[in-house]
């Protein structure tokens, strides 16, 4: 039940029960079981241990925020039914991979940006942290990224900007009839011309009279002025690192989002918590495990 509830809708896995066992079960049977499998496992990230003396050279570590439709139920009233309230919750990835490997290890939660800075030094030990490590870090500009990243793993790494995001900025202000901008400022970008392609775009900014949704050139250059620490893109490329944050975008739809993001799926945050960490558990390799313990 757990194995097809971990997968699918509730009302498929027992679908698949008939399917392959002719086990006639009920939905809510299935979800009972796979929360109460989901919450033996740890809710919260493993306290910090010594570094390994050997490990993995270089280790690339990506964070990332998803939103997961979740519904609030009002305990107190008699038709629950008709006090439900739907949104949507950041739910908080994180992702390590030693280089050259293809093993990743996952960990999320509706988690603090703290909770998940434990979380995320969990899994670069499991990619094989140590002592020599270099810690590439990858991600979009949200703040609590940078700022968890910093905190953990600052002091033995760096921290790179995703170079998808800084386009998207440049594509929206690129000057009209230059249809190669973008491509020429990523070039640009990737010999860590930085300062040179700030000062292009404030050589054009908007008058401040403009609203900022009518400023990309504003907005491009704020962007990137504020970040100019994260843009060490030659040096990324040098080592053979990437510039993108494709393990953390994958991890997303892989993990969380084929599960916790179907069709009219909405979940109590607590379950959705939980399931996320069955989800985890099944992407780290970990199933067999669970079962034997």
């Amino acid at each position: 039940m757990v194995d097809f509830g971990a997968d699918e809708s509730f009302g498929k896995a027992c679908a698949k029960l008939k399917e392959h066992y002719g086990l006639e079960v009920g939905a809510s049977r299935v979800r009972e079981e796979c929360l109460l499998k989901a919450r033996e496992l740890p809710q919260q990230a493993q306290g910090a241990r010594t570094l390994a003396a050997k490990g993995s050279e270089a280790i690339i570590a990506e964070a990332d925020g998803t939103m997961i439709p979740v519904v609030d139920i009002a305990q107190e009233q008699a038709d629950r039914r008709k006090h439900r309230k739907t949104r949507w919750q950041e739910m908080r990835l994180v992702a390590a991979q030693a280089q050259g490997s293809v093993k990743t290890h996952y960990a999320a939660g509706f988690d603090t940006p703290e909770q998940t800075g434990s979380r995320w030094t969990q899994v670069v030990r499991q990619a094989g942290w140590s002592a020599q490590s270099h810690i590439h870090g990858v991600g979009d500009g949200a703040d609590w990224i940078a700022s968890q990243f910093e905190q953990h793993f600052g002091s033995r790494g760096n921290y790179t900007l995703d170079m998808y995001h800084v386009c998207e900025y440049l594509s929206a202000c690129a000057p009209p009839g230059q249809a190669d901008y973008v491509g020429k400022a990523r070039e640009a970008l990737k010999q860590n011309k930085t300062s040179e392609l700030i000062s292009e775009l404030a050589s054009r900014l908007e008058p401040e009279s403009a609203a900022d949704e009518n400023a990309p050139v504003r907005r491009a250059h704020r962007y990137l002025e504020k970040r100019r620490g994260q843009l060490d893109y030659q040096g990324a490329l040098a080592r053979g690192l990437p510039i993108g944050s494709g393990l953390i975008e994958s991890g997303h739809r892989h993990v969380l989002q084929a599960r916790l993001k179907i069709p009219g799926a909405w979940w109590k945050p607590d379950n959705a918590h939980a399931m996320a960490q069955l989800r985890t558990c099944r992407a780290n390799g970990l199933w067999h495990t669970l079962w034997m313990n």
